[in-house]
């Protein structure tokens, strides 16, 4: 059964500003460091031409290992674990009417067990596409959570536990030129994100404020774990999306096209 999200609201603040730029797992990062600072010698660059595509793969895929542990040069925090202050997700159709609030979430394995496998752009239109395999994801934080699933209610607040395993991702970024000092940059207009996991295993402590209801409806969640994640991953993927093109909006805006894609 599909139902399309109505509604959805979006809370989410980083301890810093480069972090979720690095879990897109765009080559941006590379390049814009580039251009402002050395890097470690075992960053790749990447030049327009007939393997640009495969080179961003390649480059990536090291870059996001070399920066998991964090950079003090570039004020980047640890990133496995991922902090992420706040996330609100609601749903609002039948048969998932629901609201999720998780707060300070530590996201596990989301570098370690991610691997770029494809790059697609089209710079001329500005418009850069990327497929990545993650084998897992875990979300581990406190949340609220209100509403009905499936004609039952649920209601509860507690620690809560979401974890994707296989997670195909596609990250779509498509932006638009313009000048400043004479340069030309790209800033991005929407960053979109669609999300299909293998499974989903969910647990929420304290539903309901009893240890037997909270038991009987984990159960069930994680026995219909598609039909609830289905309704909820545009939610988690409008979000995430939001989050990625407005970081990489405060980099784009300071470093010229030119620079960030070497010609």
């Amino acid at each position: 059964m599909h139902v399309s999200m109505r509604k959805l609201v979006i809370q989410a603040k980083l301890p810093n500003v480069t972090l979720l730029l690095l879990l897109s797992v765009t080559a941006f990062v590379i390049n814009v460091a580039v251009a402002a600072k050395d890097l470690p010698k075992s960053f790749s660059k990447c030049k327009r031409d007939a393997n640009f595509d495969k080179c961003l793969v390649d480059a990536v895929n090291e870059a996001i290992q070399v920066l998991k542990p964090g950079n003090e040069d570039f004020h980047i925090p640890i990133l496995d674990p991922l902090h992420v202050k706040s996330l609100v997700v609601e749903a609002g159709t039948p048969p998932i009417n629901l609201k999720q609030t998780l707060k300070n979430l530590q996201v596990h394995h989301i570098i370690s067990s991610t691997k770029i496998q494809r790059y697609r752009t089209k710079l001329e239109k500005y418009l850069i596409v990327c497929d990545s395999l993650t084998k897992r994801i875990e979300m581990l934080g406190d949340y609220e959570m209100s509403g009905r699933i499936l004609l039952l209610p649920i209601t509860g607040s507690g620690k809560g536990n979401l974890t994707l395993v296989d997670a195909q991702i596609e990250h779509r970024l498509i932006g638009e030129p313009y000048e400043k000092d004479g340069r030309r940059y790209m800033r991005l207009k929407d960053y979109q994100i669609t999300m299909n996991p293998r499974r989903v295993y969910m647990h929420f402590d304290n539903l309901f404020n009893d240890a037997l209801l909270s038991q009987t409806m984990n159960r069930f969640l994680n026995d219909n774990w598609e039909t609830v994640f289905n309704e909820l991953k545009g939610g988690y993927s409008k979000s995430f999306g939001s989050i990625f093109r407005d970081i990489s909006n405060l980099i784009f805006e300071k470093v010229p096209m030119d620079e960030i894609f070497l010609s």
